[in-house]
């Protein structure tokens, strides 16, 4: 197999015209403090061992169900635990790339952004999800993006744009209910969305550890890494 793109954490080669291997790797990011971190955009240096197991368990995991129960379209054909790849249907890419992110609970940068609103704290339970789509990159901090603005800049189609924000609740709410069923709050998560040969939403990339926080429900313990993963094994 050829080598077509090695990323962050996965390397990626072609199987044939029509679909990709992917296979999953030990390598983590870091944010700017140099602190590990799934969101951060630099690479790190040193590895994180099962790192790369912990993504496709998960990953295999959660875009089966999403497949079984016909949520939404996603790329995996098939996955090798053993062999740490997973075979995926080519899709095309938005330009630039998005990230679409679903919080339950007030954290991380959306706390950082809105800390002048009276109330605003880490842990705040948000009365209903908050549902945003970011771009990459990685210079400006990946910032926000209304779906409007991707559709006036023709980043993503009307017709697309339409289906999506449905297609991608829909998909949020379902993972959501997969961490509650294993005793998980889930605070926050992002996925990628792409589009298939015929050109229509597809979901790709991976729904990991490293996409998530996720803590004991009830709890402020946070579950991450292998031991998270290990709760979505099938």
């Amino acid at each position: 197999m050829k080598l077509v793109y090695r990323g962050k954490t996965k390397d990626v080669y072609e199987c044939d015209a029509n679909s990709l291997r992917l296979v999953f790797t030990d390598r983590v990011t870091k944010n700017d403090a140099g602190e590990i971190d799934p969101g951060g955009n630099n690479l790190a240096e040193e590895t994180v061992p099962d790192q790369g197991k912990a993504c496709l368990l998960m990953s295999s995991a959660i875009f089966s169900e999403i497949n079984e129960k016909k949520i939404a379209p996603t790329h995996m054909i098939s996955y090798d635990l053993d062999a740490l790849s997973m075979q995926v249907r080519k899709a095309k890419m938005f330009t630039p790339g998005l990230e679409w992110v679903a919080r339950w609970v007030c954290t991380g940068s959306f706390m950082r952004r809105y800390k002048m609103v009276p109330g605003v704290a880490d842990g705040l339970r948000l009365p209903n999800p908050v549902f945003e789509i970011t771009l990459k990159d990685d210079a400006a901090g990946d910032p926000p993006i209304v779906p409007s603005a991707l559709v006036a800049l023709g980043i993503v189609s009307k017709k697309n744009m339409d289906a999506l924000l449905g297609l991608n609740e829909a998909v949020m709410q379902a993972i959501h209910g997969m961490f509650a069923a294993r005793g998980l709050d889930l605070w926050d998560i992002k996925i990628e969305w792409g589009l298939d040969q015929d050109g229509n939403p597809l979901l790709i990339d991976e729904v990991s550890p490293g996409c998530c926080r996720a803590f004991k429900a009830g709890t402020r313990e946070r579950v991450s890494g292998l031991e998270l993963a290990e709760k979505f094994r099938r």
